[in-house]
């Protein structure tokens, strides 16, 4: 065995480079950008990545960066390493001398890290690319808060070009209750939700509040809607399975005395099966429906699909647990039973090839560090992030050596 398949050699390594892992995640942190064209993210990304002397795909300018690790001397098969890199409309109450440099962004979830881990796998591939066969592409995503930065990669074409036949990826942070800090987590069920999205709005004439009887009430039928629609996991969905629905941001009116002509209503729906999935898009259009005709108001729907539960698939899960084990031992590494409901479109990554996204845990309470995630708060231990970065190297090069 060369060294670069020792899991020991790779932890001496990589656990080497946790300053440097830190100081690249305090410099995202710093820069945060919201969507899909991330200027100064994606700067500072192909900065850290020159010295390297590895291959940037062109092609992907205002969508990510696309960088590529080829082995020695031969085409050889390719696997992709996926991190994200936008940030949220949060404002930053950490106090850390690395918060935010902008009002109203911040890196609330974690994929300041995500970048800053994938980073130091590319360097350390990169320093023993003439140790293994094959391509490791890694994949710096951006968009995935908006639901659609996977979606422009892959129809871009990156995963093609060389061909991509597995994939690997991490969330760190809190999402797994089970997960203390450093520990890896792995599972071949689903582990985060479908995250899809509804909107309604209930229209009528409008008229004045003091004679209510002139004009259907939209304000009213919105409202009969959106309780209505949270009994539905209790009502419509079965008791085994799980399901959440939000409806998270109601407008309409212009003043107190005035009944308006319209409300709308905009709202996230998380599941884990299709079957509950395809229940719930039908079910809330009904309910919306049913409560403007009872109250005589128009109504209009829409139900839009974003991306699909994250589930890994069996014999790559099992991959990146064992290689998580010989790394750091059967005590921090874990099975995954309690899904998130948050999603994450590296599920459309993970349903056109074989992969793994498994978790990091980011919270230390010992330490007060809290991952409560999309929180002005949000903070991770940063003395795991090498974790992350060896698990992605060992898994990597043992997948490659076998395809």
């Amino acid at each position: 065995m060369t060294k670069i398949m020792d899991a020991g050699y790779i932890k001496q390594a990589c656990r080497q480079l946790n300053d440097r892992l830190i100081d690249w995640r305090r410099h995202l942190h710093r820069i945060p950008e919201i969507g899909i064209d991330l200027p100064e993210t994606e700067a500072a990304v192909r900065s850290f990545l020159e010295p390297m002397a590895v291959e940037l795909q062109p092609g992907y300018e205002g969508i990510g960066v696309v960088a590529l690790v080829r082995g020695r001397a031969g085409d050889g098969p390719t696997l992709a390493v996926r991190a994200d890199m936008d940030a949220l409309e949060v404002q930053e109450e950490t106090g850390f001398a690395f918060a935010s440099c902008y009002p109203g962004r911040m890196h609330a979830c974690g994929h300041d890290a995500h970048t800053a881990i994938a980073l130091g796998a590319v360097k350390f591939l990169a320093e023993h690319r003439e140790n293994f066969s094959g391509t490791v592409k890694f994949i710096f995503q951006p968009g995935e808060e908006c639901m659609d930065g996977a979606q422009k990669m892959i129809e871009a074409g990156v995963m093609e070009n060389p061909k991509v036949g597995a994939v690997l990826g991490l969330h760190i942070g809190g999402l797994w209750d089970e997960l203390a800090a450093g520990q890896i987590g792995t599972s071949d069920r689903p582990t985060m939700a479908a995250a899809d999205a509804f909107d309604f709005s209930i229209t009528a004439g409008g008229g004045h509040g003091a004679y209510p009887h002139q004009s259907p009430d939209p304000v009213l039928a919105a409202s009969l809607a959106i309780v209505q629609i949270h009994t539905l996991v209790s009502r419509a969905v079965d008791p085994v399975d799980t399901a959440v629905i939000t409806v998270g941001r109601v407008e309409g009116g212009q003043a107190r005395n005035i009944i308006p002509t319209e409300v709308r209503a905009e709202g996230t729906v998380r599941t884990l099966r299709e079957e509950v999935r395809k229940r719930l898009e039908k079910r809330i259009g009904e309910v919306v429906e049913h409560a403007a005709g009872g109250q005589g108001c128009g109504h209009s729907y829409t139900f839009h699909r974003a991306y699909p539960p994250v589930k890994s698939d069996p014999a790559m899960a099992e991959l990146v647990d064992r290689a998580a084990r010989d790394l750091f031992g059967d005590a921090d590494v874990r099975r995954i039973t309690r899904p998130s409901l948050a999603g994450e479109d590296v599920a459309l990554f993970l349903n056109r090839v074989p992969g793994c996204f498994f978790g990091l845990g980011g919270s230390n309470p010992a330490k007060g560090i809290l991952s409560n995630h999309h929180s002005p708060t949000f903070a991770i231990d940063e003395e795991v992030l090498w974790r992350g970065t060896a698990t992605f190297c060992l898994a990597a090069l043992r997948w490659l050596e076998r395809s």
